[in-house]
């Protein structure tokens, strides 16, 4: 805050006061007098009214005088906890999300003041996963529209054999592919996190469901020689059918992702004392700690995830669901074992 917006500020809140304080004191005056003229109807006569007023004014003005007085330095008084507020709102205005205040320091606006710095800790993350999306987002999404560029480029401008250009192709195709996935992906999150109720729910069997996304991915995990095992309890589901499957396709190309060739893959489902549990385990590279502590965040990529393409959206997009049909979703990771994550759903 600049010294000549401080200075008008302090104006402005100076003479706020001042008419707070004369509104206070004109309601006193007019209520005593009220009183006081009630209380001696019967003495208005003969001189006596002049005689009533001449009390009440003698008790009037130091009345009022402390009324005021006291009501001015009362305000002044909580108007420095507010001042100090107003101050720390404006450098969040500005940007500066850090800003902390003093709860020790705040007297009454205690509560006001801790609030405020939970909504300047948000403000922090909201910034960082801005900065995370912004820094991954345009690394991911730059690289294959340089290779498609780059290998267009190479079959128009140069001659290629036949298998070259087969590989050419390919290379394109599958980076298009990736930047369709990239942009369904970031639609697909912000459409979840927008949305509260699930529409188009029926009842269906999530069993079959588990074997038909198993399926889906077969190409993934069997080109990695990748063994699959599967022991599915019969498991009906009330939900919507669509948002489901993007859970489970998620997490098993989680699990493929980062599970070694000749890797294992096990999925279970069951039901019990109204909960669905869904298990996804993988004996891969595992996590650590620290990793799983940020495995949900938006955008995020551990150590590991930066060896293999990905923006870090899937596991968020899974949690995501997994919140809005009122379920859970855990992860037991040990390093350069596997994973295991824990679906639990209402039945």
């Amino acid at each position: 805050m600049t010294k000549q917006a401080a200075d008008t500020t302090t104006q402005k809140v100076t003479a706020w006061l001042v008419l707070q304080s004369f509104i206070i004191i004109a309601a006193a005056v007019l209520s005593f007098m009220f009183v006081e003229f009630a209380a001696n109807l019967d003495s208005l006569g003969d001189g006596g009214g002049f005689q009533i007023f001449s009390h009440a004014i003698g008790i009037i003005i130091p009345m009022a005088a402390v009324l005021g007085a006291l009501n001015y330095y009362l305000s002044k008084f909580i108007y420095q906890y507010v001042s100090i507020l107003a101050g720390g709102i404006e450098k969040v205005a500005n940007g500066d999300f850090q800003t902390t205040l003093d709860v020790k320091k705040a007297g009454p606006f205690a509560p006001v003041y801790e609030n405020f710095n939970k909504m300047g800790a948000e403000l922090q993350n909201v910034q960082a996963l801005r900065n995370d999306f912004i820094n991954n987002y345009s690394h991911e999404f730059k690289t294959p529209i340089t290779s498609i560029n780059g290998f267009a480029e190479l079959l128009l401008e140069t001659e290629v054999t036949a298998q070259d250009q087969q590989r050419y192709l390919r290379i394109i195709a599958e980076e298009s592919a990736r930047l369709t996935h990239m942009a369904d992906s970031t639609i697909l999150l912000s459409k979840l996190n927008a949305q509260h109720i699930i529409p188009d729910q029926k009842l269906y069997s999530l069993d079959e469901q588990l074997r038909q996304c198993a399926i889906l991915l077969s190409f993934e995990w069997t080109r990695k020689e990748i063994e699959f095992v599967g022991s599915f309890q019969p498991v009906m589901y009330h939900g919507n059918a669509e948002l489901m499957s993007h859970l489970w396709i998620n997490l098993l190309s989680n699990a493929i992702k980062f599970t070694p060739e000749h890797g294992e893959i096990t999925v279970t489902s069951s039901e019990s004392n109204g909960k669905i549990t869904v298990q996804i385990s993988d004996t891969g590279v595992g996590m650590s700690e620290d990793v799983i502590s940020h495995i949900f965040d938006q955008y995020y990529q551990g150590e590991t995830a930066h060896s293999v393409r990905g923006l870090g959206l899937g596991l968020s997009i899974a949690k995501r669901i997994a919140e809005l049909c009122k379920g859970t979703i855990e992860v037991r990771s040990v390093e350069n074992e596997g994973s295991t994550f824990t679906v639990t759903l209402p039945g």
